[in-house]
């Protein structure tokens, strides 16, 4: 079961992988063109920054998925390596747990704070602001769910090893 829900994963992850290289390569033209409108042209570009801030918090919950998928997230593994067996594979799967917690209260506070949020605009785009927040509950959501995976997965692997 945890296997088919991460291959899955695995498909979806494609989709992430595309949209941190075109929420970067966006961020870039901005960029450069914000620098190339300020500076050569002398008449700077109204729009530029907004997009490249919001281009910016798309890429670093969508990235944020993407590095938890590859195990790349930063973690204190001394004392779960310290703990003898069973006791270091609880506190991993603990460690997991708490984790899928805290981004599963990222996405019920954005959402409980949506109807605020439906109402304003970006300032110089006149966007929803909504549209960039939506990016906070994607990337929250999906990095909520490869924790708890990660965290059945521990007691998967141990049931395996018992059973062999």
């Amino acid at each position: 079961m945890l296997d088919k829900f991460e291959a899955v994963l695995k498909k979806i992850d494609v989709l992430f992988k595309w949209l941190c290289i075109l929420t970067l390569g966006g961020m870039t033209v901005c960029i450069f063109l914000q620098v190339v409108f300020r500076y050569v042209l002398r008449n700077p570009l109204t729009w530029s920054e907004e997009v490249a801030r919001y281009l910016f918090i798309w890429m670093t919950f969508v990235g944020g998925y993407v590095g938890a998928r590859k195990g790349q997230h930063i973690g204190v593994e001394a004392l779960q390596k310290a703990l003898p067996g069973m006791l270091g594979k609880i506190l991993e799967s603990l460690a997991n747990l708490i984790t899928a917690v805290f981004f599963f209260i990222i996405v019920y506070n954005v959402i409980a704070f949506w109807p605020k949020l439906a109402l304003q605009t970006s300032p110089a785009l006149e966007i929803p602001i909504t549209c960039v927040y939506i990016s906070m509950v994607i990337g929250s959501a999906f990095m909520c769910l490869w924790y708890v995976l990660l965290a059945l997965k521990v007691f998967q692997k141990k049931a395996e090893v018992t059973q062999a």
